[in-house]
């Protein structure tokens, strides 16, 4: 061998070096660790030539990575197109269009990856007709021993497309697992897997939120031992007929919850995959996905409320009829009295009362209207409204209320409020409404507080505090239901509040209640300065 020649290895070597080699192989090798280990393996039995793997996938356009073992690599090797040799192509019978692909060009010369070396060959790494890259081998300056090292050098490539391949799907499969784990775990549905021994393998975060269990506390558990004990008996039966194959829906199950008690729930179940324990078909798992029937029932119980309401608007149209006239006749006839005391000079005090009798038979009036269409308030003209005039005019009304229950009544109005788009008569409504609720909860002596003042952005709000018994969280949550009162001897109907809450939104402003600084309640209304 002339001393210019590198040392060739022989056949016993490449096949000890691939056995020593697959034996150091698994599948969690990431791809540049693989590529070491076969690129250092090929620099021992190939010294003293230079070694270059690019690793690619010519259906898309992402650069190749290049891993190498000795001499500069040309430069935007990365994007480059790969040279491979029609002759490579029948040999490793790789697939028609992936040939055609962009990436590649057909050359019967080698296109050298290295900067300043002409001579060498390149293996094309492909495995099931599919390329998965380029082994280069080059030769310095004045050697080319390519006759004698392309066929020791083939053994080696056809092993590292192998690898490269299950590296592939290995990645592929992980990314595939991890993506169908993101969307269970974020799917906004209840979702549990049960294996053929009864043990939960899966449970996403719906299912955890729902029942605040930890996930250690489900998964590794048999189901039936997490099923309530009145459910056990019922559900085990629906679970073993899943587990045979048979398809189960709409099945109704209450599960318990650490933060609801019991939540009710149904569920549809099917079986994944099919296997046999001696003559009975059993499913390898199966896996069941469940909704959550509280926000069904919510909204069954707004229809049951919205047809109550309807039937209470029926009998109210009657009512409101009955009462017209003679609230009519009450409103006339107080008009004509106020009209000849204000002539005849009479008492202001009994002048005034005349007034309150003919605006209080107009608010019964406009009360009645309202409470028929409840879901649609009463289409009367919008106005630029003073609040601070409203207040006034609403606490007048309420004087009464007052001055029978001991009630101090503290007023801080802002003088500089700006005014507000509003329906008057609806905005006394609502005033009239909480300042009345407010007199009922500190009835005995106690103290009520009103308060306007300019909110965030552009918005006047008005405050309503009182200093009775205040109103508990689970109360704070219902008392703008329909029909829901905390009053008791029949003081309350459950619909003054709706009436309010719906006028306020009606008027695209928003009410809360909360604790008031005088230890009571206090609703807050906010309106906005614009109409919309």
């Amino acid at each position: 061998m002339s001393p210019l020649q590198p040392p060739l290895p022989d056949l016993a070597a490449v096949a000890t070096a691939m056995l020593e080699l697959g034996r150091d192989l698994h599948l969690e090798l990431t791809e540049a660790e693989l590529s070491d280990r076969f690129l250092t393996t090929l620099a021992q039995l190939f010294p003293a030539r230079r070694i270059a793997l690019r690793v690619l996938d010519p259906r898309t356009r992402e650069p190749a990575r290049v891993y190498a073992l000795g001499g500069d690599l040309r430069p935007g090797l990365e994007s480059d197109r790969v040279t491979i040799k029609e002759s490579s192509v029948q040999k490793t019978r790789l697939k028609t269009a992936v040939a055609a692909s962009a990436r590649l060009r057909l050359d019967s010369r080698w296109d050298s990856p290295f900067s300043h070396v002409a001579a060498g060959f390149a293996v094309p790494l492909v495995a099931s007709g599919e390329l998965y890259g380029l082994l280069d081998i080059g030769y310095a300056l004045g050697q080319d021993l390519t006759e004698v090292d392309e066929p020791l050098v083939l053994p080696v490539a056809n092993q590292l497309a192998l690898a490269l391949r299950n590296q592939r799907l290995w990645r592929d499969a992980q990314g595939l697992r991890d993506f169908q784990t993101r969307l269970i775990e974020h799917a906004n549905a209840l979702i549990v897997g049960v294996d053929r021994s009864w043990r939960v393998t899966v449970c996403n975060r719906a299912l955890l939120e729902l029942t605040g269990f930890r996930r250690d506390e489900v998964v590794g558990q048999d189901l039936r031992d997490l099923l309530p004990d009145d459910q056990r008996a019922r559900l085990t039966p629906v679970f073993a007929a899943a587990m045979r194959g048979h398809t189960q829906d709409a099945v109704e199950a209450v599960i318990p919850s650490r933060h609801r008690g019991r939540v009710r729930t149904v569920w549809a179940l099917a079986a994944i995959g099919q296997d046999r324990v001696g003559e009975q078909p059993t499913a390898e798992a199966v896996v069941a996905i469940g909704q959550d029937q509280t926000r069904l029932r919510e909204l069954q119980d707004q229809v049951i409320q919205a047809e109550r309401l309807a039937t209470l608007g029926q009998l109210a149209a009657g009512v409101v009829h009955e009462l017209n006239n003679p609230l009519t006749s009450i409103s006339v006839y107080a008009e004509y009295l106020l009209r000849k005391a204000e002539r005849a000079g009479s008492d202001p005090g009994d002048v005034e009362k005349l007034a309150r009798i003919g605006q209080s038979a107009q608010r019964i009036l406009r009360f009645a209207r309202e409470l028929v269409q409840y879901a649609k308030p009463v289409g009367d003209e919008i106005d630029v409204v003073d609040l601070n005039a409203v207040v006034r005019q609403s606490l007048s009304f309420c004087e009464h209320l007052f001055d029978r229950g001991g009630i101090q009544v503290g007023v801080e109005l802002e003088p500089t409020l700006p005014p507000v788009p509003a329906i008057p008569g609806q905005l006394e409504q609502v005033l009239i409404n909480l300042l009345t609720n407010a007199a009922h909860a500190v009835e005995g002596g106690g103290t009520v507080a009103v308060r306007t003042r300019q909110g965030p952005g552009e918005t006047v709000q008005v405050m309503v505090d009182d200093s009775g018994p205040g109103i508990s969280a689970e109360d704070q949550t219902r008392i703008f239901e329909p029909f829901y009162t905390t009053k008791t001897d029949g003081k309350g109907t459950g619909l003054g509040l709706p009436i309010v809450k719906n006028i306020v939104e009606q008027h695209r402003g928003s009410i809360g209640v909360a604790k008031a600084p005088e230890g009571g309640a206090r609703f807050l209304v906010t309106l906005p300065r614009s109409p919309g």
